[in-house]
């Protein structure tokens, strides 16, 4: 096991923190016009930037790092699940934007998933939940099982050009 250590990220790690992203939406995306960590400076960057600095803002940004304090992953964790996910029975933390460095992958899940399992027990939530593009193998998807997460609902969210994003809404008791 590769030692990981998750602190609270802020602005200073929204590039690092949208590189990951990026890199990772490259394959969910395809076709990228820019690099989003090169939007952060700009007037009106697009949503998902505006999104990350308001979260980093917040203090609702995790972060994860190796023995070498390079950046390896990120998160965020918010008392509010998007609108999409049913209206939880329980008091919960969400777990968003869960983003990895390809490399450390399952070192860096497995971190952010304690951590956000910490998080929530000390904030008297009994609910952990997430969700994750169900990709057309269903790896993503096992790969939260692997971390104790159960499928719960399937739902397909429009993005802006018109197609649908297949997602699973997973959860976990903490």
């Amino acid at each position: 096991m590769i030692d990981m250590k998750v602190s609270e990220g802020g602005p200073d790690e929204v590039r690092d923190f949208l590189a990951m992203l990026h890199e990772h939406s490259s394959w969910l995306v395809p076709k990228r016009d820019h690099y989003l960590w090169e939007e952060t400076d700009r007037e009106d960057p697009p949503p998902i930037v505006e999104q990350v600095l308001r979260h980093a803002r917040a203090g609702q940004m995790r972060i994860c790092w190796d023995v070498l304090t390079r950046v390896t992953g990120g998160s965020v964790l918010t008392e509010t699940a998007p609108e999409f996910a049913p209206e939880a029975e329980e008091p919960e933390l969400y777990l968003h934007f869960l983003v990895t460095r390809v490399r450390y992958r399952p070192f860096t899940m497995a971190a952010l998933v304690a951590d956000a399992r910490a998080e929530a027990a000390q904030r008297g939530a009994r609910l952990l939940r997430t969700h994750c593009w169900t990709s057309e193998d269903g790896r993503r998807v096992r790969e939260y099982e692997e971390l104790g997460f159960t499928a719960t609902v399937e739902f397909e969210q429009l993005r802006s050009d018109g197609s649908l994003w297949p997602g699973q809404l997973l959860q976990t008791w903490v």
